[in-house]
């Protein structure tokens, strides 16, 4: 075999490998559950949900008011691009989830002050008057739902409390993602701390 040859060949394999390494990376970084937020139109929006590359349902959600692209506490946006789940809460019993559960009481706030900013807090435990939100009187919107890692930082004035949770009585929210509560428990009942949520338009 000619010399031209056998480089033509060992370049092609190169070639084929680097690809076939891609699409493993690819794949890999997949997430095994995903929450997509797409389709925005004002403060609705279409959701998909994916597990294990597997479409569980498409529905629509309500946003913020004013659509996404938070910047800041009381711009009524929902964060645009990547969020997490971290716990899971409720007035009402914990349905089921894998989730550690916050069954929300009179004493438990989601609080808006300095120094417990974007935390969920029992305020009876900290001995604090809080002036965040009352979060068991909330229903039906907090019956259940997902605590998110926006503003994990719980930088002051950000944006707190960006939840994925029922919808309410509104057709919008002011920031979070709120779902039919069969849809909301559905998501709690199939999903874990590996859930990923992506919004974009």
């Amino acid at each position: 075999m000619k010399k031209p040859v056998i480089i033509i060949i060992a370049a092609l394999c190169v070639a084929a490998i680097a690809i076939a390494q891609a699409v493993l990376e690819r794949r890999g970084s997949a997430p095994s559950q995903l929450l997509e937020i797409f389709d925005v139109e004002g403060s609705s929006a279409k959701a998909r949900l994916t597990i294990n590359g597997e479409q569980i349902f498409v529905t629509n959600v309500f946003i913020g008011e004013y659509g996404i692209g938070k910047q800041r506490e009381g711009d009524r946006k929902t964060p645009q691009g990547t969020l997490h789940a971290k716990r899971a809460f409720g007035i009402l019993p914990n349905p089921g989830t894998k989730f550690d559960y916050i069954r929300v009481t009179p004493s438990i706030f989601a609080c808006g002050d300095r120094e417990y900013y974007n935390q969920i807090v029992d305020t009876a435990a900290l001995h604090h008057v809080c002036t965040g939100e009352d979060m068991y009187h909330m229903g039906p919107d907090y019956n259940y739902g997902l605590e998110t890692d926006y503003n994990s930082e719980c930088i002051y004035k950000r944006g707190a409390a960006i939840f994925i949770h029922c919808k309410g009585n509104k057709p919008y929210t002011a920031g979070c993602i709120a779902f039919d509560q069969d849809r909301m428990i559905q998501i709690l009942n199939l999903c874990d701390t590996s859930l990923v949520v992506t919004v974009h338009p």
